[in-house]
């Protein structure tokens, strides 16, 4: 299937879960669409569910998961849109009536290239449920081929890695990002894939047993000290691992925070007791912190990073630890796909689901501009490298690249000026080119 903990890959398995997560309509919804499947070869089928099922884990909308299942079978002239209209609603019905998957991304000439990324931007651009869906079935159709030398596949897994990676990573779809990740390095890397693989193996279970006698050391500090939380042991992803030894140029054996533990309680104030817990009964590490609560990053991510020294016994190296609250972890695993459970806090979430949605946009018009290769190096600096952290109108916080001006500060806010404004960083006046430092402040003075 693609990999070893793959949840829900049976249709009674599906079933079973979707129980759990839906009303009885919508269960009653997603069977009957699953019924639909029944004419369909079993590897069909099977490919089919396991999409859905990935959207089941990621806790998407029923409607997404029922789009799932009948998109095939709409491709396919079994089902017509009016049929599905009439089964299942004008809300699946509309969904599906512009959804598609777009063909990998030709690399033959930088005019084809530029044209097919421009159509998958557009794609996923025009509706978060069916970025959604477009991310599912990629991590699908990679995951169950593992054909590193089939041309299709590496164009696609290298398109994932280029542009849907960072894009999942802004939307905050933290389990489906990793998938994606893995899938794709090993149809690209197959050699080095296979050779981590090996090495992680052992290691795995060295480091998994360090985790359970960190976790019952943490459980009992936090009974100790009457706060109720949920523990849970973090292990890198290979993808992960790879990435940070080529960004570090380090070994296997020299990155340290392969393993990490998250703790998950029910209000900011004890996350920030939690933390305090953990700096004095721990040794932290100097400079390790990084408060994402008070100053949440781009895509809406907040939780507590510190990295403390446990007992000699339970490890020599540092462990990372992540505090944060349900709702905060809700929002970093499964980000933009859960937000329809969200009902006591609807506002909010239309007005961040629409802040996405107006990011993707952005990204159709950056494109246009540039080549298909300056635009994957500017997205990853958006999303990966917003290390500069500025002040703007109204207390406005936006994190850029290290090195951004005050002309790269007014197109990410998305703001225009007039000729006669004056521009002011930290109350002198500057020009568009003046480079930015950490901690800045900017007004924008109209005359």
């Amino acid at each position: 299937m693609g990999r070893n903990d793959l949840e829900l890959a049976t249709t009674p398995l599906l079933v079973e879960h979707i129980t759990k997560e839906y009303s009885t309509s919508d269960c009653d919804l997603i069977r009957e669409a699953l019924s639909l499947l029944e004419p369909l070869q079993a590897d069909r089928q099977t490919a089919i569910v396991n999409v859905a099922s990935l959207l089941v884990e990621q806790k998407a909308d029923a409607v997404i998961v029922i789009c799932a299942l009948l998109a095939p079978l709409l491709w396919n002239k079994s089902l017509s849109l009016a049929e599905i209209r009439k089964k299942f609603g004008g809300k699946t019905a509309d969904l599906l009536s512009h959804f598609t998957l777009p063909p990998a991304c030709r690399t033959d000439s930088e005019v084809h290239r530029h044209r097919d990324t421009q159509a998958l931007l557009s794609t996923l651009s025009h509706d978060i449920h069916e970025t959604l869906l477009l991310l599912a079935f990629r991590v699908i159709d990679l995951e169950e081929h593992r054909d590193g030398e089939n041309d299709r596949l590496r164009k696609k897994a290298e398109e994932s890695l280029d542009i849907l990676v960072p894009i999942a990573n802004r939307l905050n779809l933290a389990r489906l990002r990793r998938r994606l990740e893995d899938a794709s390095f090993r149809i690209l890397e197959p050699r080095i894939y296979r050779e981590l693989e090996r090495q992680v193996a052992p290691i795995r279970e060295e480091d998994a047993q360090c985790l359970a006698i960190l976790k019952k050391a943490v459980d009992h500090l936090l009974e100790k000290n009457g706060i109720k939380a949920i523990v849970q042991g973090r292990i890198k992803s290979l993808y992960g691992i790879y990435r940070k030894m080529l960004r570090k140029g380090k070994s296997f054996h020299d990155i340290l925070d392969r393993i990490g533990m998250r703790i998950i309680v029910a209000t900011v104030p004890e996350c920030y007791t939690v933390l305090g817990l953990l700096h004095t009964h721990f040794q932290p590490v100097p400079g390790s912190f990084d408060d994402y609560i008070g100053l949440p990053k781009d895509n809406g991510y907040q939780s507590l990073h510190t990295c403390v020294y446990p007992v000699r016994n339970i490890s020599r190296k540092p462990i990372e630890f992540q505090v944060r609250t349900e709702l905060m972890h809700r929002e970093a695993e499964y980000g933009v796909a859960a937000h329809w459970q969200y009902k006591q806090e609807a506002k909010a979430i239309a007005e961040s689901d629409l802040q996405k949605t107006l990011w993707m946009k952005g990204l159709v018009k950056q494109h246009l501009g540039m080549s298909s290769e300056r635009f994957i190096k500017v997205l990853h600096q958006q999303v990966y490298e917003a290390a500069t952290v500025v002040f703007g109108e109204r207390g406005r916080i936006s994190r850029l690249p290290a090195n951004a001006t005050v002309a790269d500060y007014l197109k990410k806010a998305n703001l225009t000026i007039s000729p006669q404004a004056v521009l002011q960083v930290n109350g002198r006046p500057v020009g568009m080119e003046h480079v930015l430092q950490d901690g800045d402040s900017i007004e924008i003075i109209d005359k």
